[in-house]
C-alpha cells in the first residue's frame, strides 16, 4: 500500500505543478511531499513569486531553479541539504529565505547578492560562522541563526541599519560585536543561552530596543545603578538563571524595575523591606511575572512581542511528517484520498 500512496503522491505533486505552469501561477506549494527531490517542471514556472519545498526529504536545490528570476519567498527549512545552494544567491528578488533545519554550515560570501532580503532564518544548521559580505543584505528587517555552534558575531552586521529582530539564542556566543550599537531599528534581541559573561554595553545607546533575552547565559559581572537606570526603556529585560541572579544588589534593584526579570531568592525572601513599599509589585504579581519570563511570555500584545513569543518558543524538532510506515489500510486510504481528489 505505501507503494500506491507514493504513486498517487507523485502524481498528485506533478499536477500541482502542471497546473501552476499552465494558470501562470504566483505560488507554489510544494511541501510535507516527502520529496527527495523537485520536479523538473518547477523551472518552467517562471511566474512564481512564491515557492514553499520545506519539510520533504531533499538532499540538493537543483540549480536550474536559480533561473526563476521573479521569486521573492522560498522555504527549504526541514530538509537534508548537507550545503546551501549557490544557485540562490541568483534569486536577487528574494525578500523571505528560511533553510533551517537542515545541515548547512556555511554560508557562501555570494548570499551578500540578496540586497533586498527582509527575512533570513537559518535556525539548527550547525553553522559556524556568518560571512562578512552579510553586511550588503542592507534590507534584512529579521535575522534568526538559533541554535548553531557560532562563538562569534561578524562585526558587519553592524551595517543591518534596518534590523529589528535578532536572535542567536542557544549559540555559543562569548560577546557581541561594539558595532551592534549602529542597529538603530533594534526591537528584539534574543541572545539567550550562550556565554556571556556580562551584559552588553551596546544595549544603552539603541533607542528602539523593547526585549532583551540574557537569560541562561554565564553574566557574573554585576551592572551598577546607572548601568541598569538606562535600560528602563525596555519592556523586558532577562537575566534569569546567570550567575548574577540571585545576588542580593541585583534582586533589591529587580525590585524597583519591573523591568528586570531574575530567578526569585531561596535565601533573599523580603527584598520589599529593602526599598520604599510604592516602588515595589505586590508578591503575587512578581511571582506571575517571573514565572511568564521563563516561559517567555508576557501581557504586551504589541505585534513585536508576539513575534518574540512565537519565535522564542520555536520547536525546532519536525513533527508534521508522514508516518514512515503505516500498515493499516484504514490510517492510509485518508493519506491517499488526498491526492486522489484532483483526478
Amino acid at each position: 500500500m505505501e507503494k500506491v500512496c507514493q504513486f498517487f503522491r507523485t502524481n498528485y505533486i506533478l499536477a500541482n505543478c502542471e497546473d501552476a505552469l499552465v494558470k501562470k501561477a504566483f505560488s507554489l506549494n510544494l511541501s510535507h511531499f516527502q520529496m527527495s527531490e523537485i520536479p523538473d517542471i518547477v523551472e518552467k514556472c517562471e511566474s512564481l513569486l512564491k515557492l514553499f519545498v520545506n519539510q520533504n526529504l531533499l538532499t540538493a536545490f537543483p540549480s536550474n531553479l536559480g533561473n526563476l528570476a521573479r521569486l521573492q519567498v522560498l522555504t527549504l527549512d526541514y530538509n537534508k541539504l548537507d550545503e546551501f545552494p549557490i544557485c540562490i544567491c541568483r534569486l536577487t528578488r528574494l525578500r523571505f529565505l528560511n533553510i533551517s533545519c537542515n545541515n548547512i554550515k556555511r554560508l557562501p560570501p555570494e548570499i551578500g547578492y540578496l540586497t533586498v532580503l527582509e527575512t533570513f532564518w537559518c535556525n539548527n544548521t550547525g553553522l559556524e560562522e556568518l560571512p562578512g559580505e552579510m553586511r550588503n543584505c542592507e534590507r534584512l528587517e529579521t535575522l534568526g541563526v538559533r541554535g548553531n555552534v557560532l562563538h562569534c558575531l561578524p562585526d558587519s552586521l553592524g551595517n543591518l541599519a534596518e534590523l529589528r529582530w535578532f536572535t542567536a539564542e542557544g549559540c555559543q556566543l562569548v560577546d557581541i560585536p561594539d558595532t551592534f550599537a549602529q542597529l538603530t531599528n533594534l526591537v528584539h534581541l534574543n541572545l539567550k543561552g550562550n556565554r556571556l559573561r556580562r551584559i552588553p554595553r551596546i544595549l544603552q545607546v539603541l533607542p528602539k530596543l523593547r526585549f532583551v533575552f540574557l537569560n541562561n547565559n554565564c553574566i557574573d559581572e554585576m551592572p551598577t545603578r546607572a548601568e541598569l537606570e538606562e535600560l528602563q526603556a525596555l519592556n523586558m529585560l532577562n537575566l534569569c538563571k546567570n550567575p548574577i541572579s540571585l545576588l542580593v544588589d541585583l534582586q533589591r534593584l529587580a525590585s524597583q524595575q519591573s523591568n528586570i526579570y531574575v530567578d526569585e531568592a531561596v535565601h533573599f525572601t523580603d527584598v520589599s523591606e529593602a526599598i520604599p513599599s510604592q516602588t515595589n509589585l505586590n508578591a503575587r504579581e512578581r511571582r506571575q511575572r517571573r514565572n511568564q519570563a521563563e516561559a517567555g511570555q508576557d501581557n504586551d500584545d504589541s505585534s513585536d512581542w508576539a513575534n518574540s513569543v512565537r519565535t522564542s518558543e520555536l520547536n525546532t524538532t519536525d513533527e508534521s511528517g508522514l508516518e514512515n510506515n503505516i500498515e493499516d489500510v484504514s490510517v492510509l486510504i485518508p493519506e491517499m484520498s488526498r491526492y486522489v481528489t484532483t483526478f
